[in-house]
């Protein structure tokens, strides 16, 4: 059985998770084992690769991010997310934190 973390990116911008990619494969630890630019898709890849953990930004065109973190959790409740944004107003924090 493999201890490899498996990460799911989400960010509608393409050198940001190359960036988060490129952060993360310094730990052998963890995969990033798929990636979406739109909540719509992210939610589609959560179920098709079954990650252990999504890296989702809030602000994305379509489902943003809240929707999608949403639409995840009710599919499973034990979906494990980090949420990052450039909101700094905390009710982005408390409406990211009620779906999860």
């Amino acid at each position: 059985m493999s201890n490899t973390l498996k990460i799911l990116l989400v960010d509608d911008h393409a050198v940001v998770r190359a960036g988060f990619r490129m952060l993360l494969s310094v730990s052998g630890d963890v995969e990033v084992i798929a990636e979406a630019e739109r909540g719509e898709r992210a939610i589609q890849l959560y179920s098709e690769s079954k990650p252990d953990l999504v890296v989702m930004d809030l602000s994305m065109p379509g489902i943003g991010g809240l929707e999608a973190i949403r639409r995840i959790v009710a599919r499973d409740a034990y979906a494990r997310i980090l949420v990052y944004s450039i909101y700094h107003e905390q009710v982005y924090v408390r409406r990211a934190r009620i779906h999860h």
